[in-house]
């Protein structure tokens, strides 16, 4: 019975051009500043947060892993922060993008090249193997900086990584972009502010409260977890409380382990926002939706539900097909929310079945994924949804 709401360095190729394909305006090849003034062919944008007080002194695993396994874009843009869990200080280390072209952009480039560039001016993938060289000393000079502020940190009563991300919420300001943190950590949580709980869920939102943050739908992975001596609490109920603060912040877990998982490079479209409305089960309010897809058809998501002053957050997973400018969205909720509820308003499995104009207008509804009812009746647990461009 369903309650109602009264309830780095594998890459592609290098060097960039503005323009179009006809006119193929080569911008400076050994300039990597220039180069990234290009427009991405991806909308990701992946920041990483590394704990210093999770840095130890002759363990440089956490660096090969950002060296060698996040998987850029084209272009994408790259910041790198060290993060002090104590004093929630955050220092940016590195910000610059992956200086490369998709295959289909260097063809264009090499067929727009004169015999005079030919003669005087480098092949774009040997300019693109240089660029790269010096894309990774520049990595690699940031992360011996983070090693040297992590021999300078010192311990204090608290030691929290989520708080410190709140803390740094407002680097979330462009909303066409589809946002990957990578977040390097024991994740081990000690905080005074914070009660300590064996019930997960108060602990939650004990954090939620201290620590309000929203993170634009977000995929999360945090890697480098351990035990750690000084938590009261194990690895599967941090893992739990990992997971549903960052679901009630517009965030959502993708892995919490001691390494990274393979990462994916796919080229993200921009995020499409529409505004809306929802309605069911004697309820009705306000809501939206965001979306972005990072290949022809597959689609990844949120809805979003206004209630009074709170927000809900439901992250979703699914195809989107297109006719011209009718598509179809069909995809199914890829979490329960609210997170550790006993009774969640939605739970994973839960069907979203939209039509309309392509980044302009969807309307549909919101279905269980087997027959339920509200539980104040024999209505069917649906809620129509729809959704437009403001």
């Amino acid at each position: 019975m369903r309650h109602a709401f009264l309830r780095l360095i594998a890459a592609p190729l290098l060097f960039a051009f503005i323009g179009s394909a006809a006119d193929a305006q080569i911008l400076n090849q050994s300039n990597i500043e220039q180069i990234c003034k290009s427009s991405s062919a991806t909308h990701r944008r992946t920041l990483v947060y590394v704990d210093l007080s999770s840095i130890i002194k002759g363990r440089t695993e956490w660096g090969l892993t950002l060296i060698n396994r996040l998987e850029l874009g084209a272009r994408e843009p790259l910041t790198i922060l060290s993060v002090n869990p104590n004093t929630f200080e955050t220092v940016q280390a590195f910000d610059l993008c992956y200086p490369t072209l998709t295959k289909s952009e260097i063809e264009s480039a090499r067929a727009g090249r004169g015999q005079w560039a030919r003669l005087v001016s480098s092949d774009p993938e040997d300019q693109q193997r240089e660029n790269l060289q010096t894309f990774d000393a520049r990595l690699k000079n940031a992360l011996d900086k983070i090693l040297g502020e992590a021999t300078k940190f010192q311990a204090g009563a608290r030691k929290n990584i989520l708080g410190a991300l709140a803390f740094d919420k407002n680097r979330f300001s462009d909303r066409s972009a589809f946002y990957r943190i990578i977040v390097f950590s024991d994740a081990v949580l000690v905080d005074p502010d914070i009660e300590k709980s064996t019930d997960v869920a108060k602990y939650v939102s004990a954090l939620n409260i201290k620590y309000p943050a929203t993170f634009y739908g977000a995929d999360v992975s945090l890697f480098g977890v351990s035990e750690g001596s000084d938590s009261h609490l194990n690895l599967q109920t941090r893992e739990k409380i990992f997971d549903a603060y960052l679901l009630a912040s517009w965030g959502q877990l993708k892995s919490f382990s001691s390494s990274l998982p393979a990462q994916r490079n796919d080229p993200y479209s921009a995020v499409t926002r529409l505004e809306g409305s929802f309605e069911g089960g004697s309820s009705q309010g306000a809501a939206r939706i965001a979306y972005s897809t990072p290949n022809s058809s597959q689609a990844t998501g949120w809805v979003t539900f206004v209630i009074g002053r709170s927000q809900l957050y439901l992250p979703f997973e699914g195809a989107l097909e297109c006719d011209g400018d009718q598509c179809k969205l069909s995809a199914s909720a890829s979490e329960s929310v609210p997170p550790l509820a006993q009774s969640p308003y939605f739970r994973k499995g839960d069907r979203i079945s939209l039509q309309g104009k392509r980044d302009a207008r969807l309307e549909g509804s919101l279905t269980t994924e087997a027959k339920e009812v509200f539980k104040d009746g024999n209505q069917e647990a649906k809620y129509t949804l729809k959704f437009q461009k403001p």
